[in-house]
């Protein structure tokens, strides 16, 4: 799978790396509410759900689990999960890399 990295934040991959295991936890939460029929849903509630419900934590944020990534979880999600991709309602970032 190729990722269009032009859709995330420029410091998304950065975010990412050491903060994973967000990244799958939001995956079980996605997968857990397109199974139970759910074809459109709130990106912010899932990561809400992480933060209230869980002991998750962002490696060396200042924040448990920082909003500012919550978009570009979801667009990655879309990618992920092509089949999938009307499970979030994103907008392009104003800091992302326009296509020319």
């Amino acid at each position: 799978m190729i990722i269009d990295t032009r859709k995330f934040r420029s410091d998304f991959a950065d975010w990412l790396r050491p903060n994973f295991h967000i990244w799958l936890a939001f995956v079980k939460e996605a997968n857990k509410a397109w199974n139970r029929g759910r074809r459109h849903y709130s990106a912010r509630t899932i990561i809400e759900y992480l933060r209230h419900e869980t002991a998750l934590a962002e490696n060396g944020g200042e924040f448990k689990i920082n909003g500012n990534y919550v978009p570009d979880l979801a667009r990655l999600y879309q990618q992920t999960y092509p089949e999938r991709a009307e499970l979030f309602e994103t907008r392009l970032p104003r800091n992302a890399a326009r296509a020319a």
